[in-house]
């Protein structure tokens, strides 16, 4: 297992239960895929650096995982299936 951290950048217009529900779901997907999640931070809304989809403002999301590595194309899928999250990057965490 290699440790990973995962930022997301989700639409800010959804509702606090959307939003909620979405986090759940991304939870899901990364317990599927034999992920464990050592630590969450749902950072909440912040400005971007630049606009994403007309919009100043967006949710953020970050997370410090223990993945097998060959398991990020997997995720990778079904992350991009989700019209909500509008940006994820996984970036391996060197020990």
């Amino acid at each position: 297992m290699v440790n990973y951290e995962l930022m997301m950048i989700v639409d800010p217009t959804l509702s606090d239960e959307e939003k909620t529900a979405k986090i759940d779901i991304i939870k899901w997907i990364l317990d599927k895929a034999g992920a464990k999640i050592t630590k969450e931070d749902i950072i909440g809304d912040k400005k971007l650096a630049y606009p994403i989809n007309k919009k100043e403002r967006a949710f953020y999301a970050l997370y410090n995982l223990e993945l097998d590595w060959t398991k990020i194309k997997e995720i990778s899928k079904e992350m991009n299936l989700n019209r909500s999250i509008w940006r994820y990057m996984f970036v391996k965490i060197e020990d």
